[in-house]
């Protein structure tokens, strides 16, 4: 699991089995109000869990790099 903070926010990246394949979540989640602000899940199946974690990280520094 990778996570990235800012605050009591932290964002995780995580994977779970989907039809066949992998995808990636990215979890941001405010510690400070104990909630669950947004989570996204990816379109895209990978063949095994560490290219969907590969993925979901590389997602999760893009939008880092957005802000």
């Amino acid at each position: 699991m990778s996570t990235s903070s800012n605050s009591e926010l932290k964002a995780f990246v995580q994977t779970a089995e989907q039809t066949g394949g992998f995808v990636w979540v990215i979890t941001l989640v405010d510690f400070a109000a104990r909630e669950v602000r947004r989570s996204l899940v990816s379109e895209d199946v990978w063949a095994t869990r560490a290219a969907a974690q590969d993925a979901g990280e590389a997602r999760l520094a893009a939008l880092a790099a957005d802000r």
